[in-house]
């Protein structure tokens, strides 16, 4: 495996860790929270750098739907992580209070509770769009694969569970604009909810861009055949 693949590898695996670790605020901590916040956004130019070609790959050639729902995910992920960087400058408790930025605090609260539940679910979804790859291996064995599928699907599906009994939804709608942390529980018990949340969020985008694969290569096939 070539350097470059290690280090995107590296890099995701860390974003991945520390982004589960930042869903949980204030059970880890304050200060721990804009600490890996400012990791989080140096780790993501990071990203960017090491996947500049796949970047480009997209923009170039005819825009299929596999592509359009890949460049929309990511302009939406780069809205967010905009939205949560900018308003966590403001809402800093530790780091940035140096700058003595409290204006809109309110607006910058409710924009930092958007960008966060939103952008897990877009950086879970960006996640499944590379489950393929990811798995490639596996997927060339039936068996394993169906395994695999069994796995991840008994998973999403506590992840579903989860989902609702966290209240996960009224955050990204803002019926709720505060969000409840039982301390007490603590990180291990919270991660054993938001792994499954995240595994549902990947292996839907991987489904979803499954079945628009299929329909491309079913299109192509029938396009093949009526000019035979």
């Amino acid at each position: 495996m070539k350097m470059k693949r290690k280090l995107q590898i590296t890099v995701d695996i860390l974003m991945t860790c520390i982004l589960l670790i930042q869903m949980s605020y204030s059970i880890a901590g304050e200060l721990i929270h804009e600490i890996l916040g400012i990791s989080m956004f140096l780790l993501l130019i990071a990203h960017h750098i090491l996947s500049f070609s796949y970047t480009k790959a997209l923009f170039r050639g005819k825009k299929s739907a596999e592509k359009v729902m890949k460049i929309t995910l990511d302009i939406l992920l780069c809205v967010c992580m905009l939205m949560i960087m900018l308003s966590a400058i403001i809402l800093s408790k530790h780091i940035f209070t140096f700058l003595g930025i409290h204006v809109l605090s309110d607006i910058s609260r409710k924009l930092h509770l958007l960008g966060a539940y939103w952008g897990f679910a877009l950086m879970s979804a960006h996640i499944g769009f590379h489950l393929d790859f990811m798995f490639a291996r596996l997927m060339k064995n039936k068996s394993k694969k169906i395994i695999l599928y069994s796995v991840m699907g008994c998973l999403s599906a506590a992840g579903v569970v989860f989902f609702i009994t966290e209240g996960i939804y009224r955050y990204m709608l803002l019926i709720n604009q505060f969000v409840f942390f039982d301390i007490k529980r603590g990180l291990v018990v919270f991660l054993l909810k938001y792994i499954p949340i995240m595994i549902m969020y990947a292996f839907s985008s991987f489904l979803i861009l499954k079945a628009v694969k299929g329909r491309k290569s079913e299109i192509k096939t029938q396009s093949e055949g009526s000019k035979i």
